[in-house]
């Protein structure tokens, strides 16, 4: 009796209410996860623990932080939802239906990280994602996270329509830990009613500030679990493992392309752990991509301006010469960048000249999301310029693709629009 009562004191102690041994704290380097009826895999990032399928267990903080959307497969049929709990809650459940009263469950998988720089202190945030896939185009769709037997807050999102002929895109970045203003311009974006949202990186002064990313996430809180966001890698994101895990993306996560209606997106990573790629295997990558697609609008993303009238930083020549012959090949129509803390639209441009306008890519820069403005200096290739916080709608409507630009209170400061 008494050695029977001291087993089970042990597997308490080890696995709380739940009996069960300790999830592992070993390390992997990325473990690769076929999602039942999803047409993709997912690979967890280095430096994580081992993926855990739901099983039920509830630890003492499982109350989910930092929910949110991303897509890793196609916007009209799936959504990935995401959010982090105590290192020890291995439930990852989702209820699903038309309504809130669901009538849908969809388990989902686990991993942890470490939240140190090294990454050599136990791991401690756990993140959980729940693929859906399956789902039925331009519909509506009430979920809510369950962790063992609680049900968590009623949440929507809505797939894309299966070809739509307008789409509005939100499109901000650069809040490097002024979550105060980033709040602000994400509900002053978010109240524009876009389809999804762009990040054009820099979200925190640094990548493995777990606290930064906390309260960047608390920040959003009522509005990410509702507004698909993706991203692109910012030079102080660093790389860390703490942005791969929080943020499924599709393909490599670094540099991936999906499409929105009759928009090709390609997302770039413009400072990886090895420069050579940029001019090898993401040039490659960008070149494929863009030549492949049949839709009218081509649109990139990354994180550091190749045109950029900054006081701050300068305009990144490298990336003139390893991707801009790459954009004008392809007939590229707008490329965003964040990095300068500003606002800023080009001129269309070609070899570095100011060409023709709709004859070359236009250069926009949304940084205005929190970090400290920097001032601006417009050159012969600047076509708009200003030293402020705001962000960027980009409206699809037919053959015709707008931008505008507004400032934190919601003023128009610029806006531009090409007909195909």
């Amino acid at each position: 009796m008494l050695k029977d009562f001291r087993v089970a004191l042990a597997a308490l102690l080890l696995g709380g209410c739940g009996g069960r041994a300790a999830p592992s704290t070993a390390l992997t380097s990325g473990v690769q996860v076929k999602i039942p009826g999803c047409a993709y895999a997912f690979s967890t990032p280095d430096q994580t623990t081992a993926p855990l399928d739901d099983d039920g267990f509830v630890g003492k903080m499982p109350a989910p932080l930092a929910q949110h959307l991303s897509w890793v497969g196609d916007p009209t049929t799936t959504m990935t939802i995401t959010w982090e709990t105590d290192f020890d809650t291995t439930s990852t459940m989702v209820q699903l239906g038309a309504t809130a009263s669901y009538g849908q469950k969809a388990p989902g998988f686990s991993f942890a990280y470490p939240t140190d720089l090294s990454g050599t202190d136990p791991p401690s945030v756990r993140v959980h994602q729940v693929h859906l896939c399956g789902l039925q185009p331009g519909t509506t769709y009430h979920y809510a996270v369950q962790t063992g037997a609680t049900l968590g807050a009623d949440a929507t999102f809505a797939t894309a329509p299966a070809a739509p002929e307008t789409a509005r895109i939100l499109v901000a970045g650069d809040s490097r830990g002024n979550t105060a203003t980033w709040g602000q311009v994400l509900a002053a974006g978010a109240g524009e009613t876009p389809d999804f949202a762009f990040f054009t990186g820099d979200a925190n002064d640094l990548g493995t500030i777990q606290d930064e990313w906390n309260a960047w996430f608390a920040a959003g809180s009522g509005i990410l679990p509702h507004l698909p966001l993706m991203l692109a890698m910012g030079n102080h994101e660093i790389n860390a493992r703490h942005y791969y895990s929080q943020f499924p993306l599709p393909q490599n996560q670094q540099w991936y392309d999906f499409d929105y209606g009759d928009i090709h997106f390609v997302v770039l990573n413009d400072t990886p752990l090895d420069p050579l790629v940029i001019t090898g295997a993401e040039a490659s990558f960008l070149d494929q991509s863009l030549g492949a697609t049949a839709k009218t609008w081509k649109i990139v993303v990354h994180h550091k301006p190749p045109y950029t009238s900054s006081l701050g930083h300068p305009p990144e020549a490298s990336l003139q010469a390893a991707w801009s012959p790459i954009y004008e090949k392809h007939h590229v129509d707008f490329v965003m960048n964040g990095h300068a803390h500003a606002y800023e639209r080009s001129h269309s441009i070609v070899a570095g000249q100011v060409v023709a306008d709709g004859a070359g890519p236009v250069y926009v820069v949304e940084g205005g999301g929190g970090a400290d403005p920097y001032d601006v200096s417009p050159q012969a290739f600047t076509a708009f310029a200003q030293k402020t916080f705001g962000y960027v709608l980009l409206d699809l409507s037919g053959r015709t693709l707008k931008l505008t630009a507004k400032a934190l209170d919601g003023s128009v400061i610029d806006s531009y629009s090409r007909t195909k």
